[in-house]
């Protein structure tokens, strides 16, 4: 039986990100827990939102909104940014995660 590095999720054929993984360490191993520079799951919807590219180092990429939208909606592979960050929001109502900059309003 070979290994994988990451595990793929049986529902959607997707790999967890390392922010997944990181911030369940985290949970594990801290009282309190902040988060800098992660964007919202509603955030590629909203006004006014700024592209930037998903790949700093890769002139002309696609950028961050149009590479989590494109992750979201594949058969397989990647990962599912926005619905990771749907689930940190929901962790974040029972569990001390802080989200900054840009700030969360849970709700």
């Amino acid at each position: 039986m070979a290994l994988k590095s990451t595990p793929v999720t049986i529902q959607s054929g997707s790999y967890l990100s390392t922010g997944w993984f990181t911030l369940i360490l985290a949970m594990d191993m801290c009282k309190e827990i902040h988060v800098y520079g992660m964007i919202n799951d509603t955030y590629c919807r909203s006004e006014g939102y700024r592209k930037v590219p998903y790949h700093y180092y890769e002139a002309g990429s696609r950028d961050e909104c149009g590479e989590y939208v494109l992750h979201e909606s594949a058969p397989y592979g990647g990962h599912r940014f926005i619905t990771e960050k749907t689930v940190f929001a929901k962790w974040a109502k029972t569990h001390p995660i802080k989200f900054f900059n840009p700030p969360w309003q849970l709700s």
